[in-house]
């Protein structure tokens, strides 16, 4: 529904009547009436210019042709051919018909006998003028005719550009901010005037939001004619034009506002409705991650605890041999270690979907980083070994430590995982130079990577199609923060297998030090945003 307000307060006008209480879906919109005085004064006086100028050229010219001794049928075409332009360059057919007449007693006042007089002297002039009045008027009104067929025509075309243009420009539009800068955008194209949109359930507010607290009264520059936009549902805002620059539309203009605004109105409800059930999508999916969050959790947190648990009666109640003793120690060790890895990343998951986890960015030596992430994980899996050929050049990137290190943990534990006790893995550095990027390889011995897996590894919660019965150990968080923490220093990573042998290995690009700001990219709040380039096997 639309609706107009003559004024910039809350009072809207429908037609002759105002109301104080806008939006009621039940009342119908009559045509904004009292809008153009200025222009229709200036319009009316152009054209009573335009009519004299004709007729005054007419009179000239046939005074010319008259004293050069030409017949009055030549004089009467030049009247004639005065009226049809006269009636080519108004506005409205009355010009032409009083332009008619007009010809009719300019010619008989100068060039018939007697001159300078209405009186007529010759019996055949009153049939003379009668055809010739009658030519006039057939001629203005075959011209008024085809001028508003050709204005009818230009004004359905513009019509259908300025619809095609809104339709186009809001097609695809998943945020009201987007449609709404789009639609001030394509008012001010089309009436080349100033547009200003205020987004809001109540007209009143709007306005008082366009015009300040003085409600526009200030000043006529300051004041502006507004058209409430309100689909079935609600009212989606005020689009508000200054007073002086709307005086200048004239009434086709105003009608093609009205129609684009409706237009609008459905444009704005359409994407009002994809938003909200976007939110809803968007609410279904984290639930559905806080259901996987807690299942996993569940299984994984009740596991090594009744581990550690009997592990430890066991310790209290008896007096097992010092070996026997150490290797429950080293148990419990392990499992504690892998207990602390998970709620690390389950912090790190909450942080990133509330977006409170930040870069605290400076140059780091790569090489330190790689052996601090080696040694945590030793601790915690004291049987793996892992191998690092240390470059020979120093290397430094500009970034978080403790999140890079927390992002080569995630990797190599994810390695352990998915291979045998006696496998080795590696930890590879080196610097692309293409790139400016220092890329940290992760390889392992084991079965590699499932085709099938490649597209969703590094999606929250996913633990993969194969070696199901390891899934238990896993709770598919790892990866999906390694992710979103190489993104966020703006660099990348990316999982393929292995071409030397069996095996997985995983590439993470972290931007080299440059003496320069950090080169962040994007925030740590998407942790399940998949930008991967993976190698089929």
């Amino acid at each position: 529904m639309l609706l107009h307000s003559g004024q910039s307060g809350s009072r809207l006008r429908y037609g002759r009547t105002c109301l104080e209480h806008p939006g009621k879906e039940t009342m119908q919109v009559t045509q904004f009436h009292g809008s153009l005085p200025g222009y229709r004064l200036r319009q009316t006086a152009a054209s009573f210019l335009i009519m004299i100028a004709c007729l005054l050229c007419s009179t000239l010219a046939g005074m010319l042709f008259f004293h050069q001794g030409l017949s009055e049928d030549t004089i009467i075409l030049l009247y004639v051919m005065g009226v049809v332009i006269c009636t080519k360059l108004t506005h409205g057919a009355g010009y032409g018909i009083t332009a008619s007449f007009a010809a009719v007693l300019l010619f008989n006042y100068f060039f018939t006998i007697p001159y300078n007089s209405l009186a007529v002297d010759d019996s055949n002039y009153p049939v003379t003028f009668f055809i010739m009045g009658v030519t006039s008027l057939i001629a203005s009104t075959i011209t008024s005719s085809e001028k508003k067929s050709a204005s009818t025509a230009r004004f359905q075309a513009e019509q259908a550009n300025a619809f095609y243009e809104l339709t186009r420009s809001l097609r695809g539009t998943v945020t009201m901010e987007e449609a709404e800068q789009k639609i001030v955008t394509c008012f001010r194209q089309t009436f080349g005037v100033e547009v200003r949109f205020a987004p809001g359930d109540k007209p009143a507010e709007s306005s008082v939001f366009l015009n300040g607290p003085g409600n526009g009264t200030s000043s006529r520059k300051n004041r502006f004619r507004n058209w409430v936009i309100a689909g079935k549902e609600k009212t989606y805002g005020v689009l508000s034009i200054p007073e002086q620059q709307a005086d200048q539309l004239d009434e086709s203009q105003l009608r093609l506002m009205d129609s684009m605004c409706q237009c609008a109105a459905l444009g704005l409800e359409k994407t009002d409705s994809i938003s909200r059930q976007l939110e809803i999508q968007e609410q279904v999916v984290q639930e559905h991650y806080r259901s996987d969050l807690l299942r996993s959790i569940s299984h994984d947190l009740r596991t090594p605890l009744a581990g550690i648990l009997g592990t430890c009666d066991m310790l209290l109640e008896t007096e097992p041999e010092p070996a026997r003793r150490r290797e429950l120690i080293r148990g419990i060790l392990q499992e504690t270690a892998w207990l602390y890895s998970l709620v690390e990343n389950i912090l790190s998951l909450t942080r990133m979907e509330e977006g409170r986890l930040s870069l605290h960015c400076r140059p780091e030596c790569a090489e330190e980083l790689v052996e601090a992430a080696i040694r945590t994980v030793e601790i915690r899996h004291p049987d793996c070994h892992i191998g690092f050929e240390v470059p020979a050049d120093l290397i430094m990137v500009q970034a978080d430590g403790k999140l890079i290190v927390q992002l080569l943990v995630n990797l190599l534990e994810n390695a352990i995982r998915h291979t045998l006790p006696d496998s080795g893995m590696d930890v590879q550095l080196k610097v692309d130079d293409k790139e400016n990027m220092a890329v940290f390889t992760v390889r392992d011995e084991g079965c590699g990577l499932d085709p099938g897996d490649l597209p969703h590894l590094f999606e929250p919660f996913y633990t993969g199609e194969k070696n199901r019965m390891d899934r238990g150990r896993g709770t598919g968080l790892g990866l999906a923060i390694c992710q979103s923490i190489a993104q966020a220093h703006g660099g990348w990573i990316r999982a393929q297998n292995r071409l030397d042998r069996s095996g997985a290995q995983f590439e993470v690009g972290i931007p080299l030090y440059d003496d320069g700001s950090p080169k962040q990219g994007s925030s740590l709040d998407e942790p399940g945003q998949t930008v991967m380039e993976s190698a089929s096997q």
